[in-house]
């Protein structure tokens, strides 16, 4: 089954003049005043999208929001030849010197890895991100892949705050959790930079700087290990992969200080993109299904259950006593299967197709599944 994908690849700028910093920053502001509602002089193509991000995300004051550089005015270049660069990224700019837009080419790094997708693959509209002073350019590349349509088990995964993945299988329930490892990284050079900043507060900023360089490649390293480890168990059951779409997680969703804090640090955006990297690669599918209510209902009979800690799920009605994240994830699951709709309330429920007949049981019996996939796009539900 062919599928059309998207994969983001982020690049980072460097070696860049006094002037090309400057335009880079006044770019970037002058697009957070525009997509908070304010006027600003921004190249024309960027204005047109700060626009369209004004109105379709209605951004929460003081949000800080990616550039969108539409993939018709920016580009990529490799140039083998060129000593303080290969590759190059070209970033429209509003040029006040010349009161007109303008281009700016930017020396950049491409990770060895991600070379030969960049230069094969179709660009599509990307983002300029300020991340601790440093210039990125988030490249969305799209390309043709080819995966199964049909598996013998779902692999659901359930992203939080206290695990970066909670990875269920659907027919046994055999459940793997991710994210110790990166939650204490992240901890360590918390508590770093805090008693950096305190015991040299002229030179403090700079070494947090590099800190915060360190922290990145090491957290990245074991994303990236996580991801693997995650397809190598779906290929090893044939599995389809199915996440939890936590889009909207950052939005309107205040649980306090300590919960926030970890939420919405966590790098759920990188780790899909790189499981959806790597799966694609090894012929495996994945999908994004809507994760509404999966957290509160009981994934064995479909009521409400209680949270009674941040790791504990309890079902008033069938007595279900088990994780929290492994709960979500199974639902996850089984909403990928279409047994749950929104809201989650059709517990028990036979779906048949002419290509297979998948039986979700209510107790604790695992079920046995078939499932075939069609060729709907990420984000949609597979169809059974």
């Amino acid at each position: 089954m062919k599928r059309n994908v998207s994969t983001t690849v982020r690049v980072k700028l460097h070696s860049l003049t006094n002037r090309k910093t400057d335009l880079l920053a006044r770019e970037y502001e002058a697009f957070q005043t525009e997509v908070h509602g304010g006027d600003a002089d921004l190249y024309s193509a960027t204005d047109q999208q700060a626009s369209k991000v004004q109105r379709q995300k209605d951004p929460n004051p003081g949000t800080e929001q990616p550039v969108v550089l539409r993939n018709d005015v920016f580009d990529v270049a490799y140039d083998e030849d060129t000593v303080l660069s290969s590759w190059w990224v070209k970033v429209p700019v509003y040029d006040p010197e010349k009161g007109q837009g303008n281009s700016i080419w930017c020396p950049a790094h491409v990770p060895q890895k991600d070379e030969q997708l960049v230069r094969e693959g179709n660009l599509r509209d990307s983002e300029l991100v300020r991340r601790d002073g440093d210039w990125y350019v988030h490249l969305v590349v799209k390309r043709s892949v080819t995966v199964q349509d049909e598996y013998d088990d779902v692999l659901a995964i359930d992203m939080g705050a206290r695990w970066v993945a909670t990875c269920a299988f659907l027919s046994d329930r055999k459940t793997t959790f991710y994210g110790e490892e990166v939650r204490r990284i992240r901890e360590h050079y918390k508590q770093l930079r805090k008693s950096i900043g305190k015991a040299k507060p002229r030179q403090g900023q700079q070494v947090v700087e590099r800190i915060g360089d360190a922290e990145a490649r090491k957290v990245d390293d074991r994303l990236h290990k996580i991801a693997r480890s995650i397809v190598e168990d779906a290929e090893e059951r044939n599995a389809v992969i199915v996440v939890g779409d936590l889009g909207g997680i950052r939005k309107d969703n205040d649980k306090g200080r300590y919960v926030n804090d970890k939420t919405h640090k966590m790098p759920f955006a990188r780790l899909l993109n790189y499981i959806e990297y790597k799966a694609q690669g090894a012929g495996i599918d994945v999908q994004l299904v809507e994760e509404y209510d999966t957290s509160k209902t009981c994934n064995r009979c479909a009521c409400e259950g209680v949270r009674t800690t941040q790791g504990r799920f309890e079902c008033p009605e069938c007595g279900l006593d088990d994780n929290a994240d492994k709960n979500g994830a199974l639902n996850i699951g089984k909403r990928a299967l279409g047994k749950f709709l929104k809201p989650l309330s059709e517990a028990g429920a036979v779906l048949a197709q002419s290509e297979t007949q998948v039986i979700v049981q209510r107790d604790d019996e695992p079920a046995n599944l078939s499932v075939s996939v069609d060729s709907t796009p990420s984000g949609g539900t597979p169809r059974l």
